[in-house]
């Protein structure tokens, strides 16, 4: 776990006549706890019922003055990203295990077919197993009903043998 801080000296400010009368909060110091895959690149506000509108719109413009690209999101599990990519994930997954396709063959499909720079299987090995499998678990105990939030025999299976993905040299692929 890496700790960071900084001063930022820069101000921010709205062009929005609404939110003109409001006196915006000035970011000075930023502390980011963890650097890894998506704390290096990831800001999120996407505001709780708890947050003022003063505080939501100041730090949506400290991320605009980072050169970031804020999203607005409700306060739901995965918020938008993860939202939609674990369960495609599971479902990659879900169509291995019921031998559907082989997880070469599905990768190689989402990258032509898609276009995407990484088949689902090379995004979870990338990720780490553990990862996905823990927001799995933690979105099934929300709502175990939900199809979307199966736990995966496959990716327990893993796990419990430490193959986590890439961090480990060995998930859906071995690496070297």
């Amino acid at each position: 776990m890496a700790f960071v801080t900084r001063q930022f000296v820069r101000s921010v400010s709205s062009s929005s006549t609404a939110s003109a009368s409001v006196k915006k909060i000035i970011v000075k110091h930023v502390t980011v706890i963890g650097g890894g895959l998506m704390g290096s690149g990831i800001a999120q506000v996407i505001k709780t019922p708890m947050t003022s509108q003063k505080t939501f719109e100041s730090l949506v413009d400290f991320t605009k003055t980072l050169g970031k690209h804020p999203v607005s999101c409700k306060d739901t599990p995965g918020f938008v990203v993860n939202r939609l990519l674990v369960p495609y994930l599971m479902e990659a997954i879900r169509l291995y295990e019921r031998g559907d396709a082989s997880k070469e063959d599905i990768d190689t499909a989402m990258k032509l077919g898609a276009g995407y720079p990484m088949g689902p299987f090379e995004l979870l090995d990338y990720v780490g197993l553990d990862t996905t499998k823990f927001i799995v678990d933690g979105w099934h105990e929300i709502d175990a009903k939900n199809p979307l939030f199966q736990p995966s025999p496959s990716l327990n299976k893993l796990v419990t043998e430490n193959k986590l993905g890439k961090k480990t040299g060995e998930g859906f692929y071995k690496y070297k």
